[in-house]
């Protein structure tokens, strides 16, 4: 059996390819608002804190049926947990009234007559 260049290990030695950190790409965890004034409209999470609003925050929304400041979202880590902020009408997640909660990938927010799908991004 003949051996061929493949066959001289000292061209692979452990060290003697240079390894670089490779880090993938994250995308932004994101409500896409599917109701409700301005629908359809992708939200982006960028920042620590997100407060929707009627009239203040980050995520302003012309909504009757919201309060000014109603609702934040806080990114704890790998997670988000949405907090009502004693608004009028409250918050829904999944159709269970909430004071405050972990989102999933996929959970629906309801605030009044807006909804939200909560993307979880990477």
């Amino acid at each position: 059996m003949s051996s061929g260049p493949w066959d001289n290990w000292d061209r692979t030695l452990p060290g003697s390819i240079p390894l670089h950190d490779v880090r993938m790409p994250t995308r932004a965890a994101v409500l896409e608002q599917t109701r409700g004034p301005g629908a359809p409209q992708a939200h982006l999470l960028g920042r620590e804190q997100v407060v929707v609003g009627r009239t203040e925050g980050d995520i302003r929304i012309a909504s009757a049926e919201l309060s000014r400041s109603h609702m934040r979202i806080a990114r704890k880590g790998p997670e988000y947990v949405c907090i009502d902020l004693d608004s009028s009408n409250g918050i829904y997640l999944n159709g269970v009234k909430i004071h405050s909660a972990v989102l999933r990938e996929g959970d629906h927010l309801q605030l009044g007559d807006v909804i939200f799908v909560f993307h979880a991004g990477a």
